[in-house]
């Protein structure tokens, strides 16, 4: 955790002592305060126009770093105009106060709008979609959100979400604190494991755990349940969640738009793209190829919680402007058969992944325990050495008129590029990647390695999965391409694809498949 002191009893200032910084605006009211500052609502002059101003505390505005942070996020959020984002019309300093004029929106957060209740499943689709837009124009932009949650997100008189709190008020470095940095049920794994790997799919993970508190009234557990199990909803919500959610952040939607067409292709009851891959024979194939391994970087309470460090860029003050509505969904469960199974269904899965995991862990002990054998073999062999060393010079001493033999030099182990993958299997499952195995070739960061075992299809995903990465997925000709040009030409690999029917093929991924590639294998 951070070790600088941060003041939290921030005492917001009085509407006259704001009136008399600000004079340009007419300070109607206070509206909320939080640890990152109050909001109040006012009226600009100048344009007629109502506003909300967030002031920052003092302490803000005397640290020189955060002071450099605020104005470049402010400029380029000002930049940015959408029907779902939160406008920023203003910002400065003055009397030491940092301050941000935006458009002031009249209606309620979304957590006070769905706090506990199930949302009407094209309704929630509805708003996830508009919600994926506003982040999508921001992202086109460079602009990361950092903090996705129904707090952050107002609702206008017709329900329409915009987002807020574009994490203009965080300190610069600060990625260990919960309220600057995600908030726990919402935060993507590599937010805590792998900083350095957080973009514009650590936004859409907040976005699919959004969709499911939607629907449910609860953020998904780590045992991930079936929305379509608790109330009644489309199962393809359930695939756009699991996408949008998965760990692995090269495996979820490439942009908030994809996502939300695939949302809008559920709500508008459009027929689901055929993108299952077939499963192949049960019969053992002796069908082998080139393993190609690419590498990919690496919980949640019930409900949602009240932000504790957030201050809404603006709300209604009490009483004074109502509130939008949303439809509520019903959340009467199936019938108690189809509950026991479900239940069963869940059971079976736990034990499924416990046992993968023991499975792993197993694997990664013993190929441990093989390199401490190896290194206890050169250290043998070293000591070999020093010892037939020390013989010959005594030789030589006692035998001075006679010729020595030779002393014969083992040659040094050289690490082959798979011992060095086993060697970093452990650190590899944990989604680090600060060394990678000796052989791999890295492109655009994506790192690829090639394992020369044959292997079965299944069997090379599973050694891929084992090993922290996935089979490789090339999208774009150039990147295709640029791999034939390492291969030789009799390598055959595997790839993160398969068929989808109808001659169509698709990536694991999702992405759609644009190559001239026909050779299939039923293995």
């Amino acid at each position: 955790m951070s070790t600088d002191p941060t003041p939290t009893d921030f005492t917001p200032p009085e509407l006259e002592e704001i009136a008399e910084l600000l004079p340009a605006y007419e300070i109607l009211s206070f509206i909320a305060k939080g640890g990152m500052g109050a909001v109040y609502m006012a009226r600009q002059k100048s344009l007629d126009r109502d506003v909300a101003i967030k002031v920052l505390p003092r302490h803000f505005g005397e640290d020189a770093d955060f002071r450099a942070s605020f104005e470049a996020e402010a400029k380029s959020m000002a930049k940015l105009n959408h029907p779902n984002l939160i406008s920023i019309y203003d910002f400065g300093q003055i009397d030491g106060l940092l301050y941000i004029i935006m458009e002031m929106v009249q209606g309620k957060s979304l957590y006070h709008s769905a706090y506990g209740k199930t949302i009407d499943p094209t309704e929630a689709g509805r708003i996830i979609c508009e919600i994926c837009h506003g982040l999508a124009h921001a992202h086109k932009h460079g602009i990361l959100h950092r903090d996705i949650k129904p707090a952050n997100i107002l609702l206008d008189p017709s329900a329409s979400p915009k987002i807020g709190d574009f994490g203009l008020a965080r300190p610069v470095g600060d990625f260990e604190s919960d309220s600057s940095f995600g908030t726990p049920g919402y935060t993507a794994p590599e937010v805590v494991h792998h900083p350095a790997a957080v973009d514009e799919s650590t936004d859409i993970y907040a976005v699919g755990a959004m969709l499911y508190e939607l629907l449910t009234s609860k953020l998904p557990e780590k045992t991930y349940t079936p929305a379509a199990s608790l109330v009644k909803c489309d199962p393809r919500f359930d695939q756009v969640i699991r996408k949008a959610t998965h760990p692995t952040p090269a495996l979820r939607y490439r942009s908030a738009d994809a996502m939300a067409k695939a949302i809008d292709d559920i709500i508008t009851n459009k027929a689901p793209a055929k993108n299952k891959l077939l499963q192949p024979s049960s019969k053992p194939s002796s069908a082998t190829a080139r393993t190609l391994l690419t590498a990919a970087p690496s919980s949640q309470k019930p409900g949602i919680k009240p932000p504790a460090s957030t201050t809404t860029t603006s709300a209604s003050p009490s009483g004074s402007i109502p509130g939008s509505e949303i439809k509520v969904g019903s959340n009467a469960p199936f019938v108690r058969n189809i509950i026991i199974i479900v239940a069963l269904l869940g059971a079976i899965y736990v034990a499924w992944e416990g046992l993968k995991i023991v499975t792993a862990m197993r694997a990664a002990e013993r190929d441990r325990i093989a390199v401490m054998k190896e290194e206890q073999k050169r250290k043998d062999e070293a000591e070999k050495l020093r010892k037939a060393k020390e013989r010959a010079a005594n030789q030589a001493g006692n035998t001075e008129n006679q010729p020595s033999d030779p002393v014969v030099h083992p040659t040094p182990h050289v690490e082959t590029p798979i011992e060095s993958l086993k060697r970093l299997r452990t650190v590899l499952l944990t989604g680090e990647r600060k060394e990678f195995p000796k052989g791999t070739l890295i492109r655009d960061g994506k790192a690829r390695f090639f394992v020369k075992e044959a292997m079965s299809w299944h069997e090379a995903r599973q050694f891929c999965e084992n090993h922290g990465g996935h089979l490789a997925v090339l999208p774009d000709l150039a990147d295709l391409q640029w791999l034939c040009s390492k291969l030789q030409s009799h390598d055959i690999i595997w790839l993160g694809a398969g068929s989808a029917g109808d001659e169509q093929w698709v990536w694991i991924d999702g992405s759609p498949w644009k190559q001239e590639i026909r050779r299939t294998s039923k293995a």
